[in-house]
């Protein structure tokens, strides 16, 4: 049994889903019961409401709901080396989405800690750029939302917020603004309470004060790039801090509500226990999401020694036997095509490594593709094996000519893909363990101004992990970054990393499409 979280793996697990979430509880199945029914009544009327854009992921969100303390404590978030606790938190991961939560606080609690980390997941799907102060302003803002059958009211105050700003100096918006997840003011307890605080008070003044309208065409920018508040707000930084200050004072006490009539669609919810694996499974998962490799193999070894045909384990464990080096990675992944829901990303997987004429990884790329897969390595693995065919096909051709009759019968007439484009570097730098050339058509191409260096995990320093990312980047007339394409990340856990940092950089003002080619190397 694994130490850390023996208690926790003791309780008994039950899981309650819809199409769009799982929700997996030791805290109880009434409580799992009432988390999914906050987050699809919250999904269906603030995600259609003020997210409509938002692009789901193809596989279930996953909650965990956890009921002991000690679970949480390991599965909790790390600042400068140490555990931050947290009532909750959104974690991206590489195939699905997880939501953490603690099941320990009261439920009125548990309500506004799940909206809080809902807004993170619509944000993180919908934005681009996102500033800090403007994912954790949102957080708390719809954290007060009241859902009520099809009416949803948004817009209440926070009286320990208040209080709060009303007994410390607000920061600066200078300040405010400058705050990322690195800062104290982000990670600190008391700075932090004032920063979150100030951050929901904000939003509040941009959602019903003045500048409401221009605010809003604000955030629909940042769905495209990076974009700056105050061009669209169109006042200086001095008056947008006095405003602000007077809305502090004398406006928020008296703003109103926002009430809004949605129609909801119906759902559908599933309950059933669920075996010690499937939440192993899961932890592994979140532990991989972070860069932690040696918690993620600790449990999925597990999952293996008591489950081995678990599909989605396999997959997984692949996945970490791929990082390292391990030619058992190849195995694992034609065992893990049979997942229903991993299948294709375990052909995407084999076709990464040669793996180009096993029948059933095309059959399972192109099924994906014609159900419409908005998994775009689906697409460049397909390409990859329909650029095979036609060199085989020039080959039998080229033998034919000779006199030589082809051993193998034609495959099908394709439509060969169009061929990549001739790049050039035309610029490099680098910062610590991170090195990056910029590539174009023409040699030449906007220089990066603003350079933000990825998150490289501790874990993987001093494994001594290097990897490659490449990526196509379109930049705006303003020099922001507009689209992201990831072409390959050897391995693949460092493309989330690359891309993160690359959304942040700021280019010399001059719209082009670019190809960035990032080295991480220990």
């Amino acid at each position: 049994m694994i130490p850390a979280l023996a208690l926790s793996l003791m309780l008994s697990w039950v899981q309650v889903s819809s199409d769009t979430y799982v929700v997996k509880s030791s805290a109880g199945e009434e409580r799992a019961k009432r988390v999914l029914k906050e987050l699809e009544g919250f999904h269906q009327l603030i995600g259609s409401l003020v997210f409509r854009a938002t692009e789901l992921p193809e596989l279930p969100i996953e909650v965990m709901l956890i009921g002991d303390d000690q679970t949480m404590k390991e599965l909790a978030p790390q600042y400068n080396g140490r555990k931050v606790a947290v009532a909750g938190y959104y974690q991206r991961g590489q195939d699905r989405d997880f939501i953490v939560l603690s099941g320990r606080v009261f439920p009125q609690t548990l309500t506004s800690v799940v909206y809080h980390e809902l807004t993170h997941y619509f944000l993180g799907r919908s934005l681009i750029s996102r500033p800090t102060w403007l994912g954790e302003g949102f957080a708390e803002y719809f954290a007060t939302a009241d859902v009520r059958d099809e009416e949803i009211s948004v817009g209440g105050l926070s009286a320990d917020r208040l209080q709060l700003l009303k007994n410390n100096q607000p920061l600066p918006l200078k300040v405010l603004f400058a705050v990322d997840t690195n800062s104290p003011y982000y990670n600190e307890s008391l700075k932090a309470n004032m920063f979150y605080a100030e951050s929901w008070a904000f939003v509040h003044f941009m959602m019903h004060g003045e500048y409401a309208d221009r605010f809003k065409r604000y955030v629909e920018a940042l769905t495209r790039g990076d974009a700056n508040l105050l061009d669209y707000l169109n006042v200086s930084e001095r008056d947008l801090e006095l405003h602000f200050l007077n809305y502090l004072k004398v406006f928020i006490h008296h703003a109103i509500r926002t009430h809004v009539k949605v129609a909801g669609e119906p759902w559908q919810m599933k309950v059933e226990s669920i075996p010690d694996t499937e939440t192993q499974i899961s932890i592994a998962e979140i532990f991989l999401a972070n860069g932690k490799l040696q918690d993620a193999r600790r449990y999925l070894e597990a999952v293996a020694a008591r489950d081995p045909e678990f599909s989605r384990a396999t997959y997984y464990r692949g996945v970490l036997a791929g990082i390292a080096g391990d030619p058992a990675a190849r195995d694992l992944f034609v065992d893990a095509l049979l997942d229903p829901y991993l299948g294709p990303r375990a052909a995407v997987q084999l076709v990464n490594m040669g793996e180009l004429h096993i029948p059933s990884v095309r059959t399972l790329l192109e099924q994906a593709a014609r159900s419409g897969t908005r998994n775009s390595d689906v697409y460049w693995a397909l390409s990859d094996i329909y650029l095979d065919d036609v060199r085989r096909i020039e080959e039998m051709v080229r033998l034919a000519q000779r006199g030589s009759a082809p051993a193998l019968p034609l495959p099908p007439p394709i439509q060969p893909p169009i061929p990549e484009p001739a790049r050039h570097g035309y610029a490099e730098g680098a910062d610590q363990n991170v090195r990056y050339q910029l590539l174009s058509e023409s040699a030449s191409g906007p220089l990066v101004e603003t350079f933000v260096a990825p998150y490289y995990p501790e874990e993987l320093l001093e494994q001594r992990l290097t990897g490659e990312v490449v990526v196509d980047v379109q930049i705006t007339n303003e020099g922001n970054v507009a689209g992201i394409w990831l072409v390959s990340a050897t391995p693949d856990i460092f493309s989330s990393l690359a891309t993160t940092a690359i959304r942040q950089w700021k280019f010399e003002a001059v719209a082009a499409k670019i190809r960035v080619v990032m080295e991480f190397k220990p």
